[in-house]
């Protein structure tokens, strides 16, 4: 069933409410949402539908601020459904679903068609009782709502080969001269994906990465990523070494530390700001055990987390960089993080892998001599 309250628009402004359209072959599930949204004046629910056929034609017919979407839709899925209407739209789409097992990988392609984000529709059913659950799922909606959909569709295509020639392949000792501290939120796998794409999968620096995400969906991020990119990809667990060319995501509900003898450490200490894992710990292991031989980045993501860590990597002398607002979905962590005078360079989201390897570069040729 439709319903549409008020005329189509294409984008919020002002006092308007943000008009959003669900898309569920649940009714309880599209009661659900529409529920916590009208617990917020700023939303006004659209359009409730449970077809994927008849979500491409009421999107562009209703042409709302956000669209949530379910993967398992009759008629088409809901990968398809995104691609349909983003090939027509530019609308956010924010994919709320619950964990789908072995085939999380399929969901993170979704972020290829231009998916903005993924919630787990299982935590929302508590937010009656876990008010931080509602808090944050509208807080992530508005944010979402004003994004800017061109930017974040598009270059994603890119054939890998032709971006790999734009840096040289670093062959080095197994110790890797740079260790790279990555944090990210929303709009973060699909950052990832494109930062990963510009390097060759021989490189000598490790990778450790902090990426908000619901709990349940970080396996699937990693075989995704895995997948797409030329580097190897792995969830870290304690212990692991930090090796040439291996990105380590930290796994859901676990802080992530780095040590003076090039190993993970994991904990589960008391959230940083809400965040378990947070980049803070993360920066701030980098900054104490490898100071110039670190470099941390700071890319799209809502709040704050990160910026007092990236700080201190800087003042320590290592490398650092916040994405810029143009390529951000979210803008909220890089801002944080410059008015902080943390990031040593603002940087495009296709510029930030070519400078961490010319640093790589940099760093081996001075390690030599």
């Amino acid at each position: 069933m439709v319903t549409d309250n008020g005329n189509p628009t294409s984008q919020t402004n002002g006092d308007d409410p943000i008009r959003v359209l669900i898309v569920d072959d649940v009714k309880s599930a599209r009661d659900l949402l529409e529920e916590i949204l009208a617990t917020d004046p700023r939303f006004q629910v659209v359009g409730r539908v449970a077809d994927g056929v008849e979500a491409v034609a009421v999107a562009l017919q209703l042409r709302p601020d956000l669209v949530t979407m379910d993967i398992r839709l009759p008629g088409i899925d809901g990968f398809e459904a995104v691609e349909r209407i983003l090939a027509e739209l530019p609308v956010p789409i924010v994919m709320i679903t619950a964990s789908m097992g072995n085939e999380e990988e399929k969901l993170f392609r979704a972020f290829s068609s231009g998916a903005l984000d993924v919630l787990d529709k299982q935590e929302l059913y508590l937010w009656r009782t876990r008010p931080e659950i509602r808090n944050s799922f509208l807080r992530r909606m508005r944010a979402l709502a004003s994004t800017r959909v061109r930017q974040a569709v598009g270059s994603i295509t890119a054939e890998p080969e032709a971006l790999m020639t734009v840096v040289p392949t670093q062959i080095g000792p197994v110790k890797p001269p740079l260790v790279v501290a990555i944090a990210a939120s929303t709009g973060g796998p699909t950052a990832l994906m494109r930062l990963f794409k510009r390097m060759p999968g021989e490189v000598n620096g490790a990778f450790v990465v902090v990426q908000h995400m619901s709990l349940g969906f970080l396996d699937g991020l990693v075989r995704w990523l895995d997948d797409e990119v030329g580097l190897k990809v792995k969830k870290a667990q304690e212990g692991d070494l930090l090796e040439p060319g291996v990105v380590l995501i930290a796994p859901g509900d676990h802080h992530m530390m780095v040590t003076d003898v090039g190993t993970v450490r994991l904990n589960r200490s008391l959230p940083i700001n809400g965040h378990r894992p947070s980049a803070e710990l993360l920066f701030d292991s980098v900054a104490n055990h490898y100071r110039n031989r670190g470099t941390g980045v700071i890319l799209t993501g809502m709040g704050s987390d990160g910026a007092e860590g990236l700080k201190s990597l800087r003042v320590g002398g290592g490398h650092t960089i916040a994405q810029d607002e143009q390529s951000s979905i979210i803008f909220g962590m890089p801002r944080a993080a410059i008015e902080l005078d943390a990031a040593e360079m603002i940087l495009p989201l296709e510029e930030i892998g070519p400078q961490i390897m010319k640093w790589i570069s940099e760093q081996h040729s001075s390690s030599n001599h």
